[in-house]
């Protein structure tokens, strides 16, 4: 099964970053940049290097319908190393919307299937979605479902499918188990009617797949902690659950980026299932175990904050790090110690995620057809080189929730023009 990553939970664990916390259509910082600490010279515009320690492979999906190779440069740029992972079920293949309009001239009916809102993020995400698709030309009815704070899958399917009876013209689903949609999905696509997914890739001609880069985004944090430990030294990988597919898409960049530098050393790896709580037992478990000095960290979403927690909790050096999940705790804890502390930190908004679905959204709606069946986007980057815009001051270890972001963090409509046959952009 595939598993999304934050939107995963354990019965035992807390919420992936507990509390619903501020939710701003900021990035959160307020701030110029920098921070006023003296900046790594490597940190402005940093990109990961062509070759040796701190490169990585970026390999492009299989292209059986030749859509890859139409779209411009960066976005296939953006789809590097995207299903270049073990387990990836990924398929990027011609749409079956490229020459669909709705019936009629709307307004137009949209139904949302989503998983469980346990998370800052998730939350967050659909108050986004609710509010973008409302204001979106053409939507009138926007019918929002969910598995409340259960993991159920069947419940889901259910859900699904009871939407699919109520004849919408677009679904939007993000659920934990996508390949678990396969035949809803064409069904629906039999009946006339797109399925748009949120971080959660349905392999099939029938859905238009909305996601980030994880792989990406974890290798450029990881190239940047290579940099800033100089090529040398041991790092501990915090993962999440090794049956997830995004644990898996995230964990191979960062061996990858490990791989390059022979001084440096993979120490040993903690699994913390998307959770502050979960992520910071086994980080104590682990650090009781391991007296060896550690130079460097890797976390994946919902578990950063934890982990340092458990740094400071044992009295060991709090080691620089690369995270995916801007979580707030963390951002905090780092721009708080500025002066002496260094890392990176990348991941999906929010506030752009629900932005640049709901455009996607508006221009199918609109009669703008879909080449493929895959619109992927990369991530923010921050360094020690823009943390001022993206981490509140008042902001400490403690303090819960994920980072709004910007509206246009990703996939900007000047990035969504290449996706489609045309560009109305649902205006």
């Amino acid at each position: 099964m595939r598993v999304l990553g934050w939107t995963v939970t354990l019965a035992a664990s807390a919420a992936l970053a507990a509390g619903c916390g501020a939710s701003s259509s900021t990035g959160g910082g307020g701030g110029s940049g920098a921070t006023g600490a003296k900046v790594p010279a490597f940190a402005a515009n940093f990109t990961p290097p062509a070759s040796g320690c701190g490169s990585f492979a970026a390999k492009t999906p299989a292209d059986p319908d030749g859509v890859i190779a139409t779209l411009p440069k960066a976005q296939q740029a953006a789809l590097g190393g995207y299903a270049d992972y073990q387990g990836s079920t990924v398929k990027v293949v011609k749409s079956r919307w490229a020459t669909w309009k709705p019936n009629g001239s709307g307004p137009f009916h949209v139904a949302v299937s989503w998983g469980q809102l346990v998370s800052d993020f998730q939350v967050q995400t659909v108050a986004q979605l609710k509010q973008q698709l409302k204001t979106t030309k053409g939507v009138g009815q926007v019918d929002v479902r969910t598995t409340g704070s259960n993991l159920d899958i069947a419940q889901q399917l259910q859900q699904y499918n009871a939407l699919v009876q109520t004849k919408p013209d677009v679904i939007l689903l993000e659920t934990p188990s996508p390949d678990s949609f396969d035949g809803p999905v064409q069904k629906a696509a039999a009946q006339g009617i797109p399925t748009v997914t949120l971080l959660s890739p349905v392999p099939v001609d029938g859905a238009v797949n909305v996601d980030s880069n994880n792989y990406l985004a974890a290798g450029q944090t990881a190239s940047y902690l290579t940099k800033v430990l100089g090529g040398k030294g041991n790092v501990v990988l915090v993962r999440a659950l090794a049956t997830a597919s995004i644990d898996s898409q995230i964990a191979t960049a960062w061996k990858r980026v490990l791989a390059g530098c022979p001084q440096m050393k993979n120490a040993g790896e903690v699994f913390g299932a998307f959770s502050e709580a979960q992520a910071k037992s086994e980080m104590l478990k682990w650090l009781g175990t391991h007296p060896q000095k550690l130079d460097g960290l890797t976390a994946m979403p919902g578990e950063s904050s934890g982990v340092l927690q458990a740094f400071k909790q044992v009295g060991r050096p709090v080691p620089p790090a690369a995270e995916i999940g801007l979580d707030k705790g963390f951002l905090g804890y780092w721009r708080a110690n500025d002066a002496s502390y260094d890392a990176a930190s990348s991941s999906l908004t929010p506030v752009s995620a629900g932005r640049a679905t709901a455009e996607i959204i508006g221009r199918m709606l609109a009669g703008d057809g879909v080449k493929l069946n895959t619109i992927v986007g990369e991530t923010p980057l921050v360094t020690d080189a823009n943390l001022g815009d993206w981490a509140d001051s008042s902001w400490t270890l403690q303090t819960p929730g994920t980072v709004s972001g910007h509206p246009d963090d990703f996939l900007p409509a000047k990035d969504l023009d290449a996706f489609f046959t045309t560009t109305s952009k649902g205006q």
